[in-house]
């Protein structure tokens, strides 16, 4: 009959991990990183030394089994403006995404063949972002680019961002229907996140076209399409863009599209 040496068995559970515990050699714990909960042996004696970070396990302890998202989504907070993140009670992980506004559209030159370029998007950042430690973020939002008219290019949109953690760029300009090779805005940039997106273009305008030629359309964003272009004889403005698409460009004596001003979808898991 086999001898079974029971000084060799001596793991020890000891729950949920506290900072302030002082554990020895065997310990077992679980602890939650980075939304992922895991269950962790004691390796070296420690008091104070999380398990891991960022996946990587402390010195002081090795996986033993390492786990998945410890819960799914739970709620969503959007920003159309700028303001204040407030992370809600048990919320460990959260996915943002910030989109830079549009640019506008450039003016027709007062001209009645002349078409102005469509304002490129802004761009848009993704990430995911361990929220154990946040409790409130600054979010920035840009603001679209402003329409024109006549023998002006358009304005850019305004960069937004999600505190220290990422940011977007806002979309550049299309130029002005007499200025020749009238080419649209380009789309801004994201930065800082796990997957960055640039915006679309602004679609270029006509410098001495006929009638059934129109203005730029608007550069697409992450989030919505770009404004359309006008053609000639449209009384009204240029369409806008929206969550950070770009103005369509003008025809004419009319004002361009405005760009669309940014945006930010923050995603909330347990």
């Amino acid at each position: 009959m086999a001898t079974i040496d029971l000084g060799k068995i001596k793991l020890v559970w000891r729950g949920t991990y506290n900072n302030s515990t002082a554990y020895t050699v065997d310990d077992v714990v679980e602890f939650t990183d980075g939304g992922i909960l895991s269950t962790y042996i004691c390796v070296a004696n420690s008091t104070g030394n999380n398990p891991s970070s960022g996946g990587t396990a402390h010195a002081s302890w090795n996986y033993m089994t390492k786990g998945a998202v410890t819960g799914g989504f739970t709620s969503k907070q959007t920003f159309t403006s700028s303001g204040t993140y407030t992370k809600p009670t048990g919320i460990s992980l959260i996915k943002v995404y910030i989109t830079g506004a549009g640019g506008s559209g450039s003016g027709g030159a007062d001209s009645s063949d002349d078409y102005g370029g469509g304002g490129g998007a802004g761009g848009t950042a993704i990430k995911y972002i361990d929220a154990s430690s946040i409790n409130t973020v600054s979010v920035t939002i840009g603001q679209g680019g402003a329409g024109v008219s006549g023998q002006n290019h358009g304005n850019a949109g305004g960069s937004s961002s999600f505190g220290s953690h990422c940011s977007a760029g806002g979309g550049g300009i299309g130029v002005h229907g007499n200025h020749g090779q009238v080419r649209g805005g380009k789309g801004g940039n994201g930065s800082g996140g796990d997957i960055n997106i640039q915006g679309n273009a602004g679609g270029s305008g006509n410098d001495g076209g006929g009638i059934h030629f129109s203005g730029g359309h608007g550069g697409g964003s992450f989030f919505n399409g770009g404004g359309v272009g006008l053609n000639r004889n449209q009384n009204n403005g240029g369409q806008n863009g929206d969550k950070g698409g770009g103005g369509g460009g003008a025809a004419d004596s009319n004002t361009s599209g405005s760009g669309g001003d940014g945006f930010c979808l923050v995603e909330e898991f347990k």
